[in-house]
């Protein structure tokens, strides 16, 4: 499914969306070049899942954990990962559990590792002004 994100507005409705369709175990990939909106989708996904805090770029952290009411979403950006295998020593196996709601950013650099995603989200910068998404059910 191609949706029309280009403005701000209308990626935060899809987000609200979104956050209808998701439960505890998903893994949802986001795929995309720097700058095509996959953080700030994040954020608008947390502030309609109930999230009233902060949200903050996993970038330098690795990743934030969010406690929500029926689970807790964990989101990950693994741009700055060197190798797969750092996921193990972050005990990925214990964050990407039936549980939580697990967000990855740049999961390609956890090819190998990670598990086969609920949901792939891929935003594609189509010129200045015009951004698509699209959604991949696994």
């Amino acid at each position: 499914m191609k949706v029309d994100v280009s403005s701000l507005t209308q990626l935060e409705k899809f987000a609200q969306l979104f956050s209808q369709s998701i439960k505890p175990g998903d893994v949802v990939f986001l795929q995309g070049d720097l700058g095509s909106g996959k953080t700030t989708f994040t954020q608008f996904l947390l502030k309609h899942l109930g999230y009233q805090g902060r949200v903050k770029s996993p970038t330098y952290a690795i990743y934030e954990s969010y406690k929500l009411s029926q689970f807790e979403l964990i989101h990950m950006d693994l741009y700055r990962l060197s190798s797969p295998e750092e996921l193990y020593y972050m005990a990925i196996e214990e964050i990407i559990d039936n549980h939580n709601v697990v967000i990855i950013e740049w999961p390609q650099k956890g090819k190998g590792v990670l598990p086969t995603p609920s949901q792939t989200l891929t935003f594609k910068l189509l010129n200045s002004t015009l951004r698509e998404l699209n959604l991949d059910n696994a």
